[in-house]
């Protein structure tokens, strides 16, 4: 009876929130260390969004170095901490999320969303406490392209509340929030298969450390020692801490070509008009 019992309670609890408002405010909280590159890009695929006007982006900074980039709705925090499990980090970002944000969503600073990635999660998180697409694109050297169903956690939306109140003392051997297992263990998750115009793209291959080619389950103080290795391969800083946003013509263009046989000439012509003169 438990699990029922919960389900019914965040399906009701989501559709009290939306009869307060049709305005969904979402925060999107990016950790970032060293990887001033690919950050970048992360940065403006959340600019490109269409849905922007109801976002917020928090950039959680970890370098030593600071980060300065100036936006009415993306904020800079520089806090340098020792290392910890990536659960202790993302637990941080959730307290710095914005206080009146109904909707959180963590923004891998190495993977890329496309424009209308969070017009996705609103239009589809419906009455469950997390969403996510069933499937998603994985690229390599952003090149090669295919699509699967998975569990990337870098696709998810969650209510606040729910992400908030999760705790953090189970699963102590995933690499992630636990959040995640226990949405899903609890069957909470909503996914949606949006097949070809899918709007995640994970990364893999590319010129920066990715945290998950540090091993999978892991005791925590193992967690610990891989995020300090890590952080001390990860040094890409701008110059003068100056993030920018990139220009991601290259970027789309690059997706286009690498999904050319894996969607249909009707399909691909739907995900061109919907990137309009982003790939001019």
């Amino acid at each position: 009876m438990a699990r029922p019992l919960a389900i019914v309670c965040a399906r009701l609890g989501a559709q009290l929130v939306r009869l307060v408002g049709n305005a969904m405010k979402i925060d999107c909280l990016m950790g970032t260390h060293g990887r001033a590159s690919v950050a970048s890009e992360a940065l403006a695929c959340f600019l490109q969004q269409s849905v922007a006007a109801e976002a917020t982006l928090l950039i959680y900074n970890q370098h030593p170095v600071p980060l300065y980039f100036e936006h009415p709705r993306v904020r800079v925090v520089n806090e340098t901490l020792p290392p910890a499990p990536l659960r202790f980090i993302r637990q941080r970002m959730l307290e710095l999320a914005h206080p009146a944000a109904d909707l959180i969503h963590w923004w891998d600073d190495d993977d890329l969303y496309l424009p209308w990635h969070l017009r996705d999660c609103l239009d589809n998180i419906g009455d469950w406490v997390a969403w996510k697409p069933q499937s998603s694109w994985m690229s390599s050297h952003n090149v090669t392209f295919l699509r699967a169903s998975n569990f990337f956690e870098g696709s998810w939306m969650f209510r606040a509340d729910h992400v908030k109140a999760a705790p953090l003392d189970t699963h102590s051997t995933y690499t992630d929030h636990p959040v995640f297992i226990q949405t899903y263990e609890a069957g909470l998750l909503g996914t949606t298969e949006l097949a070809a115009l899918t709007s995640y793209i994970y990364r893999w291959a590319g010129d920066t450390q990715h945290v998950s080619g540090y091993g999978g389950e892991c005791s925590e103080s193992t967690q610990r020692a891989r995020i300090q290795l890590w952080r001390a391969r990860s040094q890409d800083v701008p110059p003068g801490g100056r993030l920018e946003p990139a220009d991601m013509t290259l970027r789309w263009q690059q997706y286009l070509a690498g999904v050319d046989g894996l969607v249909t000439p009707e399909e691909k012509e739907v995900i061109r008009q919907r990137l309009g003169s982003m790939i001019a």
